[in-house]
């Protein structure tokens, strides 16, 4: 398995995909990461969305996430936004604030509940 590793110390503007595993522990703003196993380092700060295989959360995410298997929210994480997953590990000091659907169909993004028809 291919294993790439951006450090804390990368900023980056756009979007990453990647195949294998990653471990992103720099910033992202106004772009996605789409891969693999992703691992999201303490250090890290991700403006934007995230679709993977598998996330273990340690940093900072404020966007929508999609996680195809497990997604492990550790101590030290903090998300803000959607959360769609096939199996969610929360530890201990972990936040999030915002909606999460755990669902065995984890392999795309939920579509918003329609509108009421206005009277």
């Amino acid at each position: 398995m291919n294993q790439s590793s951006i450090q804390s110390d990368v900023e980056i503007s756009g979007s990453i995909k990647f195949t294998g595993e990653l471990t992103f522990d720099g910033a992202l703003k106004d772009g996605n990461i789409t891969g693999g196993v992703l691992v999201v380092g303490p250090k890290a700060r991700i403006k934007g969305d995230i679709q993977s295989d598998t996330l273990t959360l340690h940093g900072s995410v404020v966007g929508d996430v999609l996680v195809a298997g497990k997604c492990d929210l550790k101590g030290s994480s903090s998300l803000e936004g959607s959360l769609t997953t096939n199996r969610l590990v929360m530890d201990e000091g972990a936040t999030m604030i915002g909606r999460a659907e755990i669902t065995p169909q984890a392999t795309k993004r939920p579509t918003p509940p329609s509108a009421p028809p206005k009277a």
